[in-house]
């Protein structure tokens, strides 16, 4: 962790101008900050500072590296104390996780329970709702959410890729069980959500693409939970999550062959220090995701 406390001392030195000033700041010695600015511009092979009797500047070279160490350099040191918290701290207490309803309900009981067999001085709290504003709220530890329909505030965990494909109620649209190519989805009527109102693009298993432009719409909305209800409900063909799709029995696969745009899920958080339990559970949740994929 040399280099790290050195990149610190650095940054100390440069931001005070004094190599006496950073030994009081970071409770060393000045010999040791001295030993730590040296042996640093020993391994970079540059001089990082221009040292008169009077002040301590940076050289060119330390300007550059000052700017790159800026802004990053917190977030560098926060993620190593967490790595190292996780390393020593066997997960406990109490994680509250918020969720779409139908994502929680489905798949994040699966890591859930995996989760809470590991780790049994854990316990999960489980609140769903479809409705984007309130997702964030009740004070939830993580906050998993479908890219396509929730704001995005707070600190960005990438959980996975979610491949859609088109469902409907056969029961109800009857026609649609002779549907054989994309093409034939112009005089389909379709359920639209934010980001596929005007258009559907749809890619083959080789690769080759088609872009379904909407005739024929009957229901449009921002949320994926209700696409799934309205097309549960015979209201028109859905773009949804596969997982979702293939959950709900009244629903049928139309061209399996085609997928539609990549829905995006993630784990936010209110920022970048979290809990063991919490860390190790978005970790859980990022491995269980992809093998089921």
């Amino acid at each position: 962790m040399d280099r790290l406390q050195a990149l610190e001392v650095f940054m100390l030195v440069a931001k005070l101008g004094s190599f006496t000033a950073a030994s009081r700041a970071a409770n060393l010695t000045a010999s040791r900050v001295t030993h730590l600015i040296q042996n640093l511009e020993k391994e970079l092979g540059v001089s990082l500072f221009s040292r008169t009797t009077r002040r301590v500047s940076l050289s060119s070279a330390g300007q550059a590296l000052f700017e790159q160490l800026d802004p990053n350099l917190g977030f560098i040191t926060e993620t190593l104390q967490n790595i190292k918290e996780l390393s020593n701290e066997e997960p406990k207490g109490t994680i509250r996780i918020s969720a779409p309803v139908k994502f929680g309900s489905t798949f994040l009981m699966k890591p859930i329970t995996v989760f809470l067999k590991k780790y049994p001085d854990v316990r999960i709290v489980l609140n769903t709702t479809n409705d984007p504003q309130e997702i964030f709220k009740g004070g939830a530890d993580i906050a998993f959410v479908l890219v396509t329909e929730m704001p995005l505030s707070g600190v960005r965990h990438k959980i996975g890729v979610f491949s859609s494909g088109i469902y409907a109620n056969l029961n109800v649209m009857t026609a649609l069980s002779s549907l054989t190519s994309p093409e034939q989805l112009r005089s389909v009527e379709l359920i639209l959500q934010e980001g596929n109102a005007s258009s559907w693009n749809l890619t083959g298993l080789e690769g080759q693409k088609y872009r379904v432009s909407v005739k024929k719409w009957s229901f449009k909305t921002d949320t994926t939970q209700a696409a799934l209800i309205a097309a549960k409900e015979g209201l028109g063909a859905a773009l949804l999550p596969i997982p979702l799709g293939e959950s709900e029995k009244s629903l049928t696969r139309l061209l399996p062959n085609w997928t539609g745009v990549p829905v995006e899920v993630c784990a936010i958080t209110s920022s970048r220090k979290i809990s063991s339990a919490a860390r190790n559970f978005i970790d859980l949740a990022k491995q269980e995701f992809n093998r089921e994929q």
